[in-house]
């Protein structure tokens, strides 16, 4: 809607109001890193460090954002990443983002600890949902989720692998978060002046784990319990190269690996999957972590110009998305500008975010002349001496 562009041009604009709307715990969750938020910072400062040289006198085009992926036909380069706790932030975020991704032809990745379930979701998805796949030791409760997520009508399932054990979260801590949110005085004044938030979690149901609960009861026929809490259900989690092929055998599928930075990684993963995702799982899990997009291009380098390529962490803009796709990327990934938006301004909110990235790209291509997404490959990349690529060491 042009009003909304017009008071809101950027999701920076959306932020203060969005940031008023919501809990303060629920505004940590979605802030919020690990350490000392290190890696969320370095994210935007290496994206503040990338540049486009521009060449003119090439005429005018008229972009095409289309893009094929997995198999996948979508009308723009970028999609909705997998977010946990994703209702403890905006009550019906799941619906509303699924609903959203469908009439705009982008994907929709549904997380493993999400709020809602992957029988609630796929309602609203169309048979057009991506799922994140969070990895149980318990094999029987992987198959079971895996079976759920097919049988629902998911076509590529997403493999996160950068979660050997979980982070520390210090803010998340200090603010109380917990799935469902604790009954004490602090949360309920915080969700009390927040009452759009309130009025909302009322309308949708308390936050719970929509998919990981039924294995928490009594009536989950596996050999362990996982154990509901902090940032979703506290199962064990295992991932090898020996597991990851028994998922790929099992999904029969498109399968995304999650979470890599390093090339030697990656280059193992292109034996056994399709995609690889390039992740620092948005400065959530280890502060230390270089930005994914530093890694970008020796990876492209290494894996050759077709192999797929996923990135996300810290892409903020169409201009942030732009410059991944300069740098290699095949496609973007994004989630926390959707639930700045969600928060900012309800159901629309996430429509306007995608109608926000959208026109960004669009003018950015129509600027320099680029007709589609493979042109802006072939764009001259300036990067300051703050980019660090060559001070990483991969041995």
């Amino acid at each position: 809607m042009q009003f909304l562009m017009d008071k809101y041009p950027r999701v920076i604009d959306l932020l203060p109001k969005a940031e008023r709307r919501l809990p303060h715990f629920a505004s940590e969750y979605l802030f919020s890193g690990t350490g000392y938020d290190n890696a969320i910072i370095h994210n935007q400062s290496i994206l503040n460090n990338i540049f486009l040289t521009p060449r003119y006198l090439k005429g005018n085009v008229k972009p095409n954002l289309k893009t094929n992926i997995l198999g996948c036909k979508f009308n723009v380069p970028f999609g909705i990443a997998p977010v946990g706790l994703t209702s403890l932030i905006w009550p019906g975020a799941e619906k509303y983002l699924s609903k959203m991704s469908v009439k705009n032809k982008l994907p929709y990745s549904l997380s493993t600890v999400a709020c809602a379930s992957i029988e609630e979701v796929s309602k609203y998805l169309d048979d057009q949902g991506w799922f994140q796949l969070y990895p149980p030791e318990n094999k029987e409760i992987r198959d079971d989720l895996l079976k759920r997520a097919k049988n629902n009508g998911y076509k590529v399932l997403i493999v996160t692998a950068d979660i050997p054990a979980s982070s520390r979260r210090e803010r998340l801590r200090l603010a109380g978060v917990s799935v469902p949110p604790k009954t004490n005085l602090r949360t309920l004044y915080h969700a009390a002046i927040c009452p759009a938030w309130s009025i909302g979690t009322l309308i949708n149901g308390m936050p719970a784990f929509g998919t990981m609960d039924q294995y928490s009861n009594g009536n989950w026929h596996g050999n362990e319990k996982s154990k509901a809490g902090f940032a979703g259900s506290q199962m064990k989690r295992y991932l090898d190269w020996d597991y990851l092929q028994e998922v790929k055998d099992i999904w029969k599928g498109p399968v995304v690996l999650k979470g890599l930075m390093h090339e030697d990684d990656a280059v193992l993963a292109s034996k056994i999957v399709d995609c690889v995702y390039l992740s620092n799982h948005g400065g959530r899990q280890l502060d230390m972590a270089p930005s994914p997009l530093q890694t970008l291009p020796s990876i492209r380098k290494k894996l050759g110009p077709d192999f797929p390529i996923i990135i996300d962490s810290g892409f903020h803009s169409g201009q942030d998305i732009c410059k991944a796709l300069m740098l290699g990327a095949d496609f973007v990934m994004t989630g926390r500008p959707f639930f700045i938006g969600l928060a900012a301004l309800g159901e629309i909110g996430a429509q306007h975010v995608h109608d926000i990235f959208k026109d960004e790209l669009l003018n950015i291509m129509e600027q320099i002349c680029a007709e589609d997404i493979s042109s802006l490959r072939k764009q001259k990349i300036s990067l300051t001496e703050n980019f660090y690529l060559n001070e990483i060491n991969y041995n």
